[in-house]
C-alpha cells in the first residue's frame, strides 16, 4: 500500500497528461452479483467503444482489467495511445464513469481525500498490533497484505514480550506492573515510528477499556496528538469482526471531523461559488475546500492565465484578451485548489454535513487562512 502522499504525487502526474487521456472508473464489486460473473468486462469495453477509444489502447485495457483480481469495490484506470496505463483499486464505491478527453481525476481525489490513512493500535498488556487502512491501493500492492476495507495489518512485534498477568490488580505485584509500563513504552515508540512511517494523521486504540487509558498516557506527546479514539474490543474476536468495529470507528470519526470543518467554515470562511472561487484563485486565502461531490454545471477556463471566468458568456479572458473554454465545473475547481496548495474533502451521500453544505453554504465552501 503506498502511501498518501505517493498517491498525491501520481494523481498529479496522471492529470498532467495531454488529451486525450481514457479515465474509467468501473465497479468491479464482488459483493455484485452481476460481476462475479465479470459483467464489467463487458460494460467497459462498451463503454470505450461508444467512446471511440482507439482498438489497440482498448486491448490493452481489456486485458488489464481480465488479469487484475477485484479485490475492491472500484478500478480506476487511466490510459492512453503515448503508453500510460494503470490501474488503481478503490475501497469506496465510486459511481461508475468512462471519459476520453482530458483525465479525471476528481473520482480518485474524492477516495484520497475522504480519509487519510488511519492507524489502529489493537493491544492489552500482552499482545500488539497496528493495523493501517487507506482507501487507494497502489498498483504495486502486495494482494496478500490487503484485508477487508483495506486494512492491512503490519508485520512488527515488541523486542519485550509481554508479561503474564498484566490484569493482575495485587499492589504487591510491582515487578508485574513494571513490566506492563516497559511494555507499553516500548509499544509507544513503536507505534510512533508506524505511524510516523506509514503517514498516518489519526489514530484508533483498540483493547480492553482499561488498557488502551492506560497505554494513551504512555505515548509520545506527538503520537498522544494523533489518537481520535479509544474503542473497547476483545483481542479474542476473529479477524473479520475486528475490521468491521475498526470500520464503524473510522466512519464515525470522519463524520465528526467533518462537522468540525463546517463549523470553522461558518466562523472563519467563505462560501458560495462565486466567492469562494474568488478568495481560492484571486486573493489565495484558501487553504482547504469542502466540496459537494454532486457538483454539476460549466465554467469558463482560461488556459493562457489558468483561472477561472465566471461569466459563462466570455469567449474571451479578462486577464489575458486570449480565448477560453468551457471545462465541467468540479474539475476547475480541483485544478484551483491543486494550483493554490488546497486540501479538498469532498462530501457525499445523505446525513446533516451535505445537508449544511448544500443547503447553506451552497455546495462549496473555504476555509481561509486570514
Amino acid at each position: 500500500m503506498a502511501q498518501t502522499q505517493d498517491l498525491r504525487q501520481a494523481v498529479s502526474r496522471i492529470s498532467e497528461h495531454e488529451a486525450p487521456v481514457l479515465s474509467a472508473y468501473l465497479n468491479v464489486d464482488p459483493a455484485v452479483q452481476q460481476n462475479q460473473t465479470g459483467a464489467y468486462e463487458v460494460r467497459i469495453r462498451n463503454a470505450m467503444d461508444e467512446l471511440g477509444v482507439p482498438e489497440e489502447l482498448s486491448l490493452r485495457v481489456r486485458e488489464l482489467v481480465a488479469e487484475e483480481e477485484p479485490r475492491s469495490r472500484t478500478f480506476a484506470i487511466f490510459a492512453d495511445a503515448a503508453g500510460l496505463l494503470e490501474l488503481y483499486r478503490v475501497q469506496p464505491g465510486i459511481p461508475e464513469a468512462f471519459r476520453w478527453g482530458e483525465p479525471y481525476i476528481a473520482p480518485l481525489m474524492l477516495a484520497l481525500d475522504e480519509q487519510e490513512p488511519y492507524g489502529v493500535v489493537l493491544t492489552d498488556a500482552e499482545k500488539f498490533r497496528y493495523f493501517v487502512v487507506s482507501q487507494v491501493e497502489d498498483p504495486s500492492a502486495d494482494p496478500e497484505e490487503v484485508k477487508g476495507s483495506g486494512y492491512r495489518e503490519l508485520d512488527t512485534a515488541p523486542s519485550t514480550p509481554g508479561p503474564r498477568g498484566g490484569m493482575d490488580r495485587d499492589p504487591q505485584s510491582r515487578r508485574t506492573e513494571h513490566n506492563i509500563a516497559q511494555f507499553y513504552n516500548e509499544v509507544g515508540e513503536l507505534a510512533r515510528d508506524i505511524t510516523f512511517r506509514e503517514g498516518v494523521k489519526r489514530l484508533i486504540l483498540a483493547g480492553p477499556r482499561e488498557r488502551t487509558s492506560d497505554l494513551r498516557s504512555r505515548l509520545p506527546e506527538d503520537l498522544r496528538e494523533r489518537v481520535v479514539a479509544e474503542e473497547s474490543v476483545s483481542m479474542d474476536a476473529p479477524d473479520g469482526d475486528l475490521l468491521d468495529q475498526f470500520e464503524e470507528v473510522r466512519q464515525r470519526c470522519e463524520h465528526e471531523r467533518a462537522g468540525k470543518l463546517l463549523e470553522e467554515i461558518r466562523e472563519s470562511g467563505v462560501s458560495g461559488l462565486e466567492r469562494t472561487i474568488e478568495a481560492l484563485q484571486v486573493e489565495n486565502r484558501v487553504h482547504h475546500l469542502a466540496l459537494l461531490w454532486e457538483m454539476e454545471g460549466e465554467i469558463r477556463w482560461s488556459d493562457a492565465d489558468g483561472m477561472a471566468i465566471l461569466d459563462i458568456t466570455s469567449e474571451e479572458s479578462p486577464y489575458s484578451g486570449e480565448t477560453t473554454r468551457v471545462r465541467p465545473l468540479q474539475d476547475v475547481v480541483l485544478d484551483l485548489a491543486a494550483q493554490r496548495g488546497a486540501r479538498v474533502d469532498f462530501f457525499r451521500g445523505e446525513d446533516e454535513n451535505t445537508d449544511v453544505l448544500r443547503d447553506e453554504f451552497g455546495g462549496i465552501a473555504g476555509l481561509t487562512r486570514f
